[in-house]
């Protein structure tokens, strides 16, 4: 028996005189959110193509079809991996902060 507590964190301990609440009766996701992120998915240079193509199936599914589009300078810059801000202007500032 340890005097001063347990050495595990809280987290660990479950309570089960608290009942769970059901997903989307007090939180419902906001969909032109959900859409924002879909879409920027597709651009996104990192995104798998499989990612992409899920994101794309997705949109259509929301009805969403015209949000599918991507730029003809989205697609140049991601087959070149070209990105917007320089690599040597995006290191300086990962070290600032």
């Amino acid at each position: 028996m340890n005097l001063f507590g347990s050495r595990r964190p809280a987290a660990h301990h479950h309570h089960a005189a608290q009942p769970r609440r059901r997903a989307g009766l007090f939180h419902r996701k906001d969909k032109d959110r959900v859409a924002g992120g879909l879409k920027a998915s597709l651009v996104n240079p990192n995104t798998t193509r499989a990612g992409r193509k899920q994101a794309k199936r997705e949109l259509r599914a929301m009805g969403r079809e015209r949000d599918t589009h991507i730029s003809l300078v989205a697609r140049i810059k991601r087959a070149l991996g070209i990105r917007s801000t320089p690599r040597r202007t995006r290191a300086v500032e990962r070290t600032r902060y």
